[in-house]
């Protein structure tokens, strides 16, 4: 009897669905450590001084760069150098301590530990993202004062461009007091030029019921320049020109024309689990209307718990030097977070 023209769907699908995965994604990238071991893998990422891979038998693990021998993959890879230079191909097994890169009918090879990033080419839109995502909570039984914090960012890097995500909200509520909170979301991406530098785009919007500022929208574009990168730590500084807008209570809206400038520092290791240590500075300085200077000063220090899920310790500062009549200066925070990097 023909078999029912439905079955022969349905009999591939059971077949697909029974297959285990590993069998679908083989691993077949090869890893030498430095003291003999080898691991069959999927290479997943190398940055901030540590490889990421994924494996059948003891899922994603991270191995410190430094203790790496050789890296073998047919995949093809961005592979960038502390001197800002990319390469791309695959990766031939090559000498101890080097990486071979293969590309058409050219080869390359590279020392380890002059290699800061390396980046799989090709797979989806959700492969390239990585970020995370945290929270807080402080309670304070003498004045019945708690206090919600949330912080999170998302990235997106390409061949050409970077795009970053990211936002942090901080809520405190105390007994006979009003509620305060304070929110920022920016949006920043980068065009890569030559090695170290790029064009920067912003865009970001604050709100602050401690400074009584109920929206700062800016938007504008400059340059940044890369200063020094490695396996342990990375400076950056940027200039930009931005347009303004404040509205503060009470007050009417004001479109202010700034000039910035700033930088990032960060500072990290990984023997088992990594900790980082990031500040982040910018300056405005306004151009059309009477002498004023602002900052915005973000650090974070933080350290992985298990796998994928970190503790950190974030501060920030918010200054303007010529608020709207008596209100405030400044505004400075301290919060403790639970985060999950993905």
């Amino acid at each position: 009897m023909p078999r029912p023209a439905w079955r022969t769907p349905l009999l591939a699908l059971a077949l697909w669905l029974a297959v285990p995965e590993a069998a679908i994604a083989q691993k077949t990238d090869v890893v030498e450590l430095a003291n003999g071991d080898r691991i069959t893998c999927e290479i997943q990422r190398v940055q901030r001084g540590k490889l990421t891979v994924k494996t059948d038998g003891i899922g994603t693990v991270s191995i410190e760069w430094d203790d790496v021998d050789r890296v073998t993959s047919t995949a093809s890879y961005e592979i960038e150098l502390a001197s800002g230079r990319r390469v791309y191909g695959s990766l031939a097994r090559g000498a101890a301590n080097t990486l071979e890169v293969v590309a058409a009918a050219e080869r390359e090879t590279l020392r380890l530990d002059d290699v800061i990033r390396v980046m799989p080419l090709g797979g989806t839109f959700w492969r390239r993202l990585e970020g995370s995502f945290a929270a807080g909570f402080n309670f304070t039984q003498a004045n019945l004062r708690t206090q919600w914090s949330f912080n999170g960012d998302v990235v997106y890097r390409s061949r050409r461009w970077l795009a970053e995500l990211a936002a942090d909200s901080l809520l405190t509520a105390q007994e006979d007091a009003a509620r305060q909170t304070r929110n920022t979301i920016t949006l920043q991406g980068q065009r890569f030029l030559r090695p170290r530098w790029s064009y920067v785009g912003i865009l970001q919007a604050q709100q602050n019921e401690e400074l009584s500022l109920n929206l700062r929208a800016l938007g504008g574009g400059g340059i940044a320049r890369v200063l020094v990168q490695s396996n342990r730590t990375s400076s950056t500084v940027l200039g930009a020109l931005v347009l303004t807008r404040e509205e503060y209570a009470d007050e009417g809206d004001e479109r202010v024309l700034e000039a910035a400038a700033g930088g990032n520092w960060a500072w990290f290791t990984f023997d088992g689990r990594s900790t980082s240590l990031d500040l982040t500075v910018l300056s405005f300085y306004a151009l059309t209307r009477d002498a004023r200077t602002r900052l915005e000063l973000n650090a974070s220090f933080r350290s992985d718990i298990v796998g994928d899920l970190y503790w950190s310790i974030n501060a920030f500062e918010s200054f303007n030097s010529d608020p709207p009549f008596e209100q405030k200066k400044s505004d400075f925070g301290v919060s403790a977070t639970l985060g999950w990097s993905f």
